[in-house]
């Protein structure tokens, strides 16, 4: 099979759901060519080969902490730029899928392109149903001029992907009940996957009675809802039950300045926050907690799944999750897996009595733990991803 994947964004440095799926299709002896937007000077441009895979990259600007107006624009520009990379790199060549994840919409003009002149497979891996959940939390008005012209894009996308591959049934009934206009065959489930590694003799949970660690790692932005989980770090640190509790938050974003004045001005003792790390520190802070905090806005009216819960069932740890209602992830959590917790996000009573449960059942951790690692063996290898791939090509 020859395969073509469009990103917005990546890196062979960083490991990430992409990167193992690449290498997967790869090593399942496929020819894998990637295109993508990159802000790092020092990559080398024109089509060129790393790790047995054919890169083309864009030179970006980047991104990171540029207004919501420039980051707009950036990806505006991708579409084009792509568009003449492909014609100029690969114009001449066949290919069997093309693969692209959401966000952002607006390479349909690439996948458009693509699909009318490769006349192949074109596979939307839909990760972010955006405008949508921009408009949730507050970053787009649904009665503005911006929404509408995403929403074009948006619809523009469905119409040339072949194939949609949601992240969970909830998405796919989501996207089913929202653009009824679908055909419905061309849904499927395509969840988050990682290659499947074994688990480090350092890294199950012991019985540290009641002072637990957590931790919550990754991006830290609106879609998060860091302001609703600081609050309630802030009352676990009030609460005589759960005193002996302590949360490290690591990762950036746009709420990284909130975290760091929130913790400062309330002389939080229970928190601690690293801005960034490398890959290496990051994973032996996630070795040392106990358990992994899953977050999202209570606004979110889309059922969002997260991929960081897979770092999480990936090293056997139990999940604490505090997401909106509409997310079918708590039923993932709470019954398919029973791999940990789940509190609704904007509900602070909730929230406590979750963590003083957690506290009362400490001795379920490792198990839970445990439940959520086979379930990761058993659902998300990223070989189930491929699988799908091939499945496609076959027809």
């Amino acid at each position: 099979m020859r395969i073509l994947f469009l990103f917005q964004t990546f890196s062979f440095k960083r490991s990430t759901i992409y990167l193992d799926l690449i290498e997967e299709m790869r090593d399942r002896g496929h020819a894998v060519t990637v295109i993508a937007g990159t802000t790092d000077r020092d990559l080398p441009g024109g089509l060129h080969e790393e790790d047995g895979v054919e890169v083309i990259y864009l030179k970006l600007a980047d991104q990171f902490g540029a207004g919501r107006v420039k980051k707009g624009l950036i990806q505006l520009y991708m579409a084009p730029l792509m568009n003449q990379l492909i014609r100029k790199n690969l114009w001449k060549r066949k290919f069997d899928i093309i693969a692209y994840p959401t966000p952002p919409v607006t390479l349909a003009p690439v996948v458009k392109k693509c699909r009318e002149h490769y006349r192949c497979i074109t596979y939307l891996m839909l990760k972010d149903i955006f405008p949508q959940n921009a408009v949730d939390i507050g970053f787009m008005s649904k009665n503005g001029p911006a929404f509408g012209y995403f929403k074009k894009l948006e619809r523009m996308l469905y119409e040339n992907s072949s194939k949609i591959g949601c992240m969970s049934e909830g998405n796919t009934e989501y996207l089913k009940k929202k653009e009824p206009w679908i055909k419905p065959e061309i849904i499927e489930l395509f969840p988050n996957t990682v290659r499947v590694k074994e688990i480090p003799a350092d890294a199950t949970p012991e019985d540290k009675g009641a002072g637990l660690k957590f931790m919550f790692g990754g991006n830290m932005g609106k879609p998060q809802g860091i302001d609703f989980l600081l609050e309630g770090i802030k009352r676990a640190g009030e609460t005589e039950e759960l005193k002996d509790i302590r949360f490290d938050f690591v990762g950036d974003g746009s709420e990284s300045g909130r975290i760091e004045e929130f913790i400062q001005k309330n002389s939080l003792k229970n928190v601690t926050y690293t801005k960034g790390m490398e890959r290496e520190q990051y994973e032996e802070l996630l070795k040392n907690c106990d358990i992994g905090i899953i977050s999202l806005s209570e606004k979110f009216t889309i059922p969002n799944y997260p991929s960081r819960i897979l770092s999480y069932m990936q090293l056997a740890k139990p999940v604490l999750a505090v997401t909106d209602v509409n997310t079918d992830m708590k039923d993932l959590i709470l019954q398919k897996a029973d791999c940990g917790w789940w509190a609704p996000s904007g509900n602070m009573d909730e929230f406590i009595k979750i963590l003083k449960k957690i506290v009362s059942e400490k001795d379920t951790m490792k198990p839970k733990g445990m439940n959520g690692r086979h379930y990761l063996e058993e659902y998300f290898d990223v070989k189930r991803s491929a699988e799908i791939f091939e499945k496609n090509w076959w027809g």
